[in-house]
């Protein structure tokens, strides 16, 4: 009878590394380091290539191999998962630097407990120095006129839909991590709905998220943010609008309200009727 092969002998070693390794989604290049440093420990046969082994993988249930299709200028990605991987796992390897974000960020945060079909991905442009910042109220008028723009890579994987966002650079301002997920913290993650509601399931899922937040919620840390973002929009009218809808009242309430407004802001787009605060200096949805 023939003995065990190097990789039957190796298999109980490579699926105890694999089960304890805190990664549950490996790129090919992921891999095949792995194997480089790991070869020698297993005492796979010197004609084993990288190849060989991650066919080995898949062959004895290790992991799984998967293909995610994009529509838009991503090229189709494939990964290798073991069978704890979590789709928020799976989006977050598919962008090299990329977080989680808006809706989904909400459900991490624990700001809702509808669980996101979409999945946000930010991933940062490059900084950019200068440009034009002047903004006028005729500017603001128009831009909020118009439907929100939205994001048009996007890949289907099973139930779910990976929405790939190109944010702007932040030097990834807010983001912590998660059961090993990178993702927007509690209020970065209030300040990025605010700016995009739409991919937050509306803005009166946005004020929702502002409520479950205001027991836990550092206003100090909202605010250092939101500066440290240095939006061209006053979007801290929003953010105060929200916050006092929300319940909230405070120092940091009127520290914000007491803030230049120097332009009628809008809380969402496309509005077809609309109410105004004064003291927000803000459209809001008639009726809210």
């Amino acid at each position: 009878m023939p003995g065990k092969s190097r990789f039957a002998i190796a298999e109980s070693g490579m699926k105890s590394f694999f089960k304890q390794n805190p990664r549950n989604v490996f790129s090919r290049e992921q891999l095949n380091e792995i194997f480089e440093e790991r070869r020698i420990a297993w005492n796979l046969p010197a004609s084993t290539t990288d190849l060989r082994f991650i066919e080995q993988l898949q062959k004895r249930g290790i992991l799984t191999k998967i293909e995610i299709l994009f529509d838009g200028y991503i090229n189709k990605k494939e990964r290798y998962i073991t069978a704890d991987a979590h789709e928020f796992e799976i989006a977050t390897s598919l962008i090299n630097k990329s977080y989680l974000s808006h809706y989904s960020a909400m459900f991490l945060n624990g700001l809702t407990t509808q669980v996101p079909k979409t999945i946000y991905i930010t991933f940062e442009q490059s900084k950019k120095t200068g440009g034009n910042r002047q903004l006028t109220q005729e500017a603001i008028d128009a831009a909020f006129a118009k439907p929100q723009r939205r994001a048009i890579t996007e890949a289907i994987y099973g139930d779910f839909s990976f929405l790939i966002l190109n944010g702007m650079f932040t030097g990834r301002a807010g983001i912590h991590s998660i059961d090993n997920i990178p993702v927007t913290n509690l209020e970065r993650t209030l300040i990025d709905i605010t700016v995009r509601p739409s991919y937050a399931g509306g803005i009166y899922s946005v004020l929702e998220a502002y409520q479950n937040a205001l027991s836990s919620i550092s206003l100090n840390k909202l605010v250092a943010t939101l500066d440290n973002l240095d939006f061209i929009y006053p979007y801290h009218q929003a953010v105060g609008f929200y916050l006092e809808r929300a319940g909230y009242s405070g120092k940091k309430l009127e520290e914000l309200r007491s803030r230049k407004q120097a332009f009628k802001f809008y809380l969402t787009y496309e509005m077809m009727e609309k109410d105004f605060s004064e003291d927000w200096q803000l459209y809001y949805p008639k009726g809210m």
